[in-house]
This record gives C-alpha cells, sequence and structure tokens, in this order.
C-alpha cells in the first residue's frame, strides 16, 4: 500500500503548515529538524532569487511546506496552505514570490489580515482586526491556492484582502460565501496583481528611491552618506543584561556567570557529549545562547567584569544599564567600534529597520542602543573608533 501510494501521482496537496522559523529561546531545546534536501532546494530557488541580506525566514517551516508541495505537485495540480501572510510583501520573501509567478498558472490568495502585533504597535490604525484564529495566532493570516496547468500560462496572480477592522465572525462569513475551489475563482473582488522587478505583489515600491543617495551599507562600489552602521545590541537575555538599577545587573550577571561555570566543570567531568541534552535549562538560573553551548563544550569559562556595565539606550527615551559583552550578549555587531568604552562620546542616529511593522521612525542617541530601541534599528554613527578586534 505504501509502495503505491508512493509510487502514485499527486493532484492536490492541502494544508495547514506550522508557522515557526526557530524556537524563542535555547532553553527552550526546541530546534526545527534540518532537511538537508528541502533546504537546498530553497537554497536553489527563493533564497537564490531574493535581494535580501538576512534570508533566514525563508527556512520558516511554512516556506519548507510551500516547496516541499511545489516539487511533488507535478506539472498539474492544486496546492491549498493556510499560512503566515509575512510572504505576500516581506521584502526578505520576495525571490519567493518571484518563483510562485514562474511555477505556477495561477495563484490565488485571500489575505485574512490579523496581525495582532502590527495593530498594537500602529495603535490601531493598521486596521487588521481580528486573527482568523482567535487567540490562537498573533501573526496575519493567508489562505492562498496554488493552481499548475500545463497548457495555461504562468504568473496569474489574484489577491484578495478581506477589509479593514473586520471581527474573528465576519472574516468567517466572507470565507463561507466562496463555498470551494470554484467558488474561489469566479469571485468578483480578486484584484489581478502584475508583479514588478523587484517580485513586489502588494505595497509596490516606487523605484524613484533608487535614485537617492543611499544611506549606508556595507557595499563598497556605490555612494552613500555614512561609511559605517551596525544594528542595536541584541543580548537574547534582556532580563540578566538589562535593568534599570546598575547593582542589579551587576547581581543578576555575576549569578547568571556562576551557574554557567557550574555546567561548564559539570559537563567536563561528565562521559556526556550531547551538551542541549546535559546542560540545565532552568530559566531561573540562566538564558542559554549558542554561544554558552559551544562554550560548555570547549570549556570556556566566563568572566564577570564590572566595568563591562554601562549606560544603553533600551527603549526610546529610556535608558537602562546593560552588561556589554561579547560572549554573554548574542550580538554587539559593530558596536564596539561605535562606543568603544562607556564614556566614549558619539552620535548614532538610529532608524527603523527592514520589517518594522510600526512604519518608519527615527531617533538620534548618545549611547550604545538595542536592537529594539528603534524596531530592528539601523545605526548611523558620525566616529567610527579604531579598535583591536
Amino acid at each position: 500500500r505504501l509502495e503505491k501510494q508512493e509510487s502514485s501521482i499527486i493532484r492536490v496537496i492541502v494544508g495547514n503548515p506550522p508557522y515557526s522559523v526557530g524556537q524563542n529561546s535555547a532553553n527552550d531545546n526546541n530546534q526545527n529538524l534540518n532537511y538537508p534536501d528541502l533546504d537546498k532546494r530553497i537554497e536553489e530557488t527563493y533564497v537564490e532569487r531574493s535581494a535580501i541580506v538576512s534570508k533566514r525566514s525563508l527556512y520558516d517551516s511554512y516556506i519548507r511546506a510551500i516547496r516541499w508541495a511545489s516539487d511533488r505537485i507535478g506539472n498539474s495540480g492544486i496546492i491549498g496552505f493556510v499560512t503566515n501572510a509575512a510572504f505576500l510583501d516581506k521584502p526578505a520573501m520576495s525571490g519567493l514570490r518571484k518563483c510562485l509567478a514562474e511555477e505556477f498558472s495561477n495563484v490565488y490568495t485571500l489575505n485574512l489580515r490579523g496581525d495582532i502585533r502590527k495593530n498594537m504597535l500602529s495603535k490601531g490604525r493598521a486596521q487588521e482586526g481580528q486573527n482568523i484564529f482567535g487567540s490562537g495566532s498573533m501573526t496575519s493570516v493567508a489562505i492562498t491556492l496554488l493552481v499548475k496547468h500545463p497548457k495555461s500560462e504562468t504568473g496569474q496572480i489574484y489577491y484578495l484582502d478581506i477589509g479593514n477592522d473586520l471581527s474573528r465572525e465576519e472574516k468567517l462569513e466572507k470565507i463561507n460565501t466562496f463555498f470551494s475551489v470554484e467558488g474561489v475563482s469566479q469571485a468578483d473582488a480578486w484584484q489581478k496583481i502584475v508583479p514588478d522587478k523587484h517580485g513586489d505583489w502588494i505595497n509596490q515600491r516606487d523605484s524613484s528611491f533608487e535614485k537617492f543617495i543611499t544611506l549606508g551599507g556595507k557595499k563598497e562600489d556605490f555612494l552613500k552618506i555614512f561609511s559605517g552602521s551596525s544594528y542595536g545590541v541584541v543580548t537574547n537575555r534582556d532580563a540578566w543584561c538589562y535593568n534599570l538599577s546598575k547593582r542589579k545587573v551587576a547581581a543578576n550577571m555575576e549569578r547568571m556567570i556562576d551557574f554557567y561555570n557550574q555546567e561548564v566543570k559539570r559537563f567536563e567531568e561528565s562521559e556526556r557529549k550531547d551538551v542541549d541534552n546535559f546542560i540545565n535549562m532552568d530559566p531561573t538560573k540562566i538564558s542559554w545562547d549558542y554561544s554558552q553551548k559551544r562554550g560548555v563544550t570547549q570549556g570556556r569559562l566566563g568572566e564577570y567584569f564590572e566595568a563591562r556595565i554601562r549606560k544603553s539606550v533600551y527603549r526610546p527615551f529610556s535608558k537602562q544599564w546593560l552588561y556589554f559583552d561579547r560572549f554573554f550578549n548574542h550580538s554587539v555587531y559593530q558596536m564596539p567600534k561605535i562606543f568603544p568604552e562607556a564614556d566614549s562620546e558619539n552620535l548614532v542616529i538610529c532608524v527603523s529597520g527592514i520589517g518594522a511593522r510600526s512604519g518608519f521612525s527615527t531617533l538620534m542617541v548618545d549611547r550604545v542602543p538595542c536592537l529594539d530601541n528603534i524596531e530592528k534599528g539601523q545605526c548611523f554613527p558620525r566616529y567610527l573608533y579604531d579598535v583591536e578586534e
């Protein structure tokens, strides 16, 4: 029976793929499984066609499901998925959108919206309405039908926005009027989308911005205003590294580092090789990250330095004390070149980064900024200090 099923031609694939791009915390010890062949296909298609440098989100579970289904539907059939709606307009998903337009005859996407975080961050201006899954999801949701027919032209994109500020019941009632796939294809309200050269479907960008001088970037072969830039600091353990009280930051970090060192010594004295199933995941003792797990396997002890506590702009107009340390912060990016010492003078323009839900905003700071001081903030400094790496 299994062999017969394996050899059968697949005509329809329907599903509700998980939305997780990864575990929320290393303490969860719940990483997504690796799929080398599938991820290679994503790299060859969606990643290859995307212009964005950071492509981690293209390995989200629901994107993997789309790639898996697309490779198995053959030259004709229908794929129907309920997924996160982020792929509709996120810049990092441009490669996915380009491939869908090329690989399928018709793409029907019903945007149910319901991004609760976008509603909160925009103070209701986003008009996302209630989530279709109630409290079961914080993200926007889309129903997408991918239709492949060997005798039809590819790239016909049809889009339908469910509407502004609708309740969950109102959205379900609208969905119910479609009845079937045939009902969907005959709906009068579908907007026919012509993708632009960037792969944008909705919220297509204004190409005139390409004529402006770039604010900054890593490439050296184009004109830019700032020669250096950096993300804000990402600790992945704000509860330990940040506090309004300098004394509490010191106490928290000393306690966490002591516990980390105990785990290093305990691992050295054991015969265990699997660090994930050996270390103590108690979140009241430590917040684990990849660097600390690797440190345990390498026998690397941590050391507390009081001089590494400094003022940081944690949120707009709100400074807190930060334990600034390459090993116990997830990433400090280029901040050591911008604020090498606690009393280093500098001015930094922080602007909203790619993927910010709250729209564009900017703020100038004079201390090390957190990544979400301005959401996913890109930071452009007045000075870059010469420091040894």
